[in-house]
Parts: structure tokens; C-alpha cells; sequence
């Protein structure tokens, strides 16, 4: 997790500021080529552990999928013309073929809370 402001980080934070986190026991949804509608759930380490038939998968946070605002956000400081268009950005994208399994991931390193691009007034913490 990037370092965001607040109290003073521990020196394993300094020495590594932009190191990701795993993605640990989080629910995604996720919608296939063929419109069909499901949850997955990541292990303790991020991953995901799939039996899926080939096709294109369509990766959701759960605040995506169901066009609410990110958890911590204030609604009133909120374009929400950004906020249709990253509703409709897909944070990670699996194409499986009888070849190879493609992955497009969006979800590698969170964001600091005023980093979120949708923000009208990006508040620095104190």
C-alpha cells in the first residue's frame, strides 16, 4: 500500500513506498462473453484459483458492479461523469483460450484515497 500521509511511516513502508499488497480474501464479480453473472473470492495470497471454460471474463470490484462510490469517499466531492466511466472499467480482464490464459489486471497497487481520479477537490491528508 503507498504511503498516503497521516502518521509517520515504519522504515519498511520508506523502503519499499510503492510495493503492492496482496489482494487477500476480497469478493470480485465477474461477467463472461456469454453475459453470465458471478462472485469469486480471492485466497489468503491474491489469487485466483478459476475452473472456468474458455471465453473473455470481465472483472469487478463489487462497488463497480453495482455503480456505488468507493468505501471512505464523500459523494458531494464526486464527478459523476468519471464516475460512470470508471463504473464501466473493468478492473481485470482473463481471456482463456485452448492456448493461453491472458490476464489484464488493473488491481496491483491501490491507491491513496485522494489519488482516486474522480476527486473534484484532492485533499492532501494533514
Amino acid at each position: 500500500m503507498p504511503y498516503c500521509g497521516g502518521a509517520r511511516p515504519n522504515n519498511d513502508l520508506k523502503n519499499t513506498p510503492n510495493k503492492g499488497i496482496a489482494y487477500s480474501n476480497k469478493k470480485l464479480i465477474y461477467i463472461s462473453d456469454k453475459q453470465k453473472i458471478d462472485t469469486l473470492i480471492t485466497d489468503k495470497y491474491g489469487y485466483l484459483k478459476l475452473n472456468l471454460p474458455y471465453g473473455t471474463y470481465f472483472v469487478y470490484e463489487p462497488w463497480k458492479y453495482y455503480m456505488k462510490i468507493p468505501k471512505g469517499m464523500d459523494e458531494q466531492n464526486l464527478n459523476r461523469q468519471c464516475l460512470k466511466e470508471e463504473w464501466a472499467r473493468e478492473d481485470m480482464k482473463i481471456t482463456i483460450s485452448k492456448k493461453t490464459i491472458t490476464i489484464a489486471d488493473n488491481l496491483k497497487l491501490p491507491k491513496c484515497p485522494y489519488q482516486f481520479p474522480c476527486l473534484i477537490i484532492k485533499q492532501l491528508p494533514q
